[in-house]
């Protein structure tokens, strides 16, 4: 029942402040914050929509070519490269060498 009161008199405060102040800027701004975000959240949801119609056409491109093994193909590659420059590395002496032979050719 506090939480209740409590609650009721937030409302009341607010209504309070709003009569007060009526169409001020902090309204407005509200506003228009509430209206841009609106704004983005569709734009998003329409890129969205036209990501997924254009990969459904290219999936349907590659059916209709017989390429989805090849396709597969691709990116078992790509991703085995990705793997693979992320698991090399390079030695210490060799990243001193490189940055020693750049700060040479600079002087």
């Amino acid at each position: 029942m506090a939480n209740l009161k409590r609650l009721t008199d937030r409302v009341s405060k607010m209504e309070k402040w709003l009569d007060d102040n009526n169409d001020g800027d902090t309204v407005a701004n509200m506003h228009y914050l509430i209206r841009s975000v609106r704004q983005a959240s569709e734009m998003l949801q329409n890129e969205q929509n036209r990501f997924q119609e254009l990969r459904g056409l290219l999936f349907e491109f590659l059916k209709s070519k017989g390429m989805e093994t090849e396709w597969d193909e691709y990116l078992k590659d790509r991703e085995n490269a990705v793997q693979e420059q992320e698991t090399e590395e390079i030695s210490v002496q060799e990243q001193t060498e490189d940055s020693e032979e750049v700060i040479e050719e600079e002087e």
